[in-house]
């Protein structure tokens, strides 16, 4: 009975508390933008298609249920292994010296518990730079940090049955606006199922982010929604032997975090928008454009992620990944394309990513993933 009742436990409470996500509506805009960061190097370099991953401590981020089925260790094998993991991106160098102090990075771990499912936690950190301070003339009295936003995520993931995997994330967010700091909290919950495809392995992943009250620095009636996003993802093993596994992985993302607009704000967009257009546009239109509610999920406002994958020997990885933001026109083919390398050495995991250029220098980025295997 006990058994039985763990093993349903996270499947009630992904249901009672997925339901108030159904009815919370937010400004047009969000805030704490640090979780809307993911990371790891292995999932940049497959275009962040990590949605429907498992086995990989940086999953959590992506999809908490992930962490429900860890790998066996090497050392003591058909034992999980526990895992510890460490990814940074430095993003001062695009920027020259207007980037100095900009950078983002996690810590994380996860441990199996057995017949307990798989607890794990997450430090992300966000550095903001700094600004200068001047006065009437031009001369920069100091440099001011613009302080560093944090977000601690607690995990915890178990697989129902053999075939479906689930996860919550609890977070606690901390953001710095100048000489302001706001706080606020939020829920993460996510299924995986392994499709009965015996040729070609098929996992689908499915995971509602970042359900929670909005981020105030100093009015709560201004408070700015957390991002909420709904992710869909797939995970197919193509190919698999001895020697050789080839994997494809794709997802979408919809931004769900504006559910309904407010009638009176919308009239007088509306009015203000139509007063200088021949045609006018509509209602409907106008949300639409600004994906309230159903309409977040048209294609032309879902995030696309493809990725393929090749692990030789299970020593070295090869990827690549292609991706696509709504709103981001980026006219360059390569302006989508990551990719990246992976390496296992013992119980030691590095990968790194190479993704698109950005910032005013046009430079690529370049991140850094290690784990521990222990």
């Amino acid at each position: 009975m006990y058994f039985f009742t763990r093993k349903t436990f996270i499947l009630l409470l992904l249901l009672v508390l997925s339901l108030p996500s159904s009815v919370l509506a937010g400004p047009g805009r969000t805030g704490a933008q640090i979780l809307n960061l993911g990371g790891g190097a292995r999932a940049r370099a497959l275009g962040d298609a990590f949605y429907a991953m498992s086995g990989d401590v940086t999953t959590s981020l992506w999809n908490p249920s992930g962490l429900a089925n860890m790998p066996e260790s090497r050392l003591r094998s058909g034992q999980k292994a526990a895992q510890a993991s460490m990814f940074y991106s430095d993003y001062s160098a695009p920027f020259g010296e207007a980037g100095e102090g900009l950078y983002y990075t996690f810590l994380s771990g996860a441990m199996p518990l057995g017949d307990f499912g798989t607890v794990g936690a997450t430090l992300q950190m966000q550095g903001q730079g700094t600004i200068a301070v001047t006065t009437d003339s031009p001369d920069v009295l100091r440099e001011e940090s613009l302080g560093t936003n944090f977000a601690l995520t607690l995990s915890y993931a178990d697989r129902v049955t053999e075939s479906l995997s689930a996860g919550i994330n609890g977070k606690i967010i901390r953001m710095v606006l100048g000489r302001e700091n706001g706080s606020s909290y939020a829920v993460d919950l996510g299924a995986q199922y392994l499709l009965p495809f015996e040729p070609v392995p098929t996992t689908i992943g499915v995971a509602i982010q970042n359900v929670g009250p909005g981020i105030s620095f100093i009015d709560e009636n201004q408070a700015d929604p957390l991002p909420r996003l709904l992710r869909v993802g797939t995970s197919i093993s193509l190919y698999r032997d001895r020697y050789n596994h080839l994997r494809f992985v794709s997802g979408v993302t919809a931004y769900v975090d504006k559910l309904r607009e407010n009638e009176d704000a919308l009239a007088v967009d509306l009015e203000r928008l139509n007063a200088e257009r021949e045609e006018k546009l509509t209602r409907e239109q106008l949300l639409s454009d600004r994906g309230v509610g159903i309409r977040a999920f048209e294609w032309r406002h879902l995030q696309k992620n493809i990725g393929l994958e090749y692990w030789l020997v299970n020593i070295l990885a090869l990827r690549v990944g292609y991706k696509v933001e709504p709103g981001i026109n980026l006219p360059n083919l390569m302006d989508h394309v990551t990719g990246g390398i992976g390496v296992k050495i013992s119980v030691f995991n590095l990968d790194l990513s190479y993704g698109p250029s950005f910032g005013p220098n046009n430079q690529r980025l370049i991140e850094v993933t290690g784990i521990i295997f222990f």
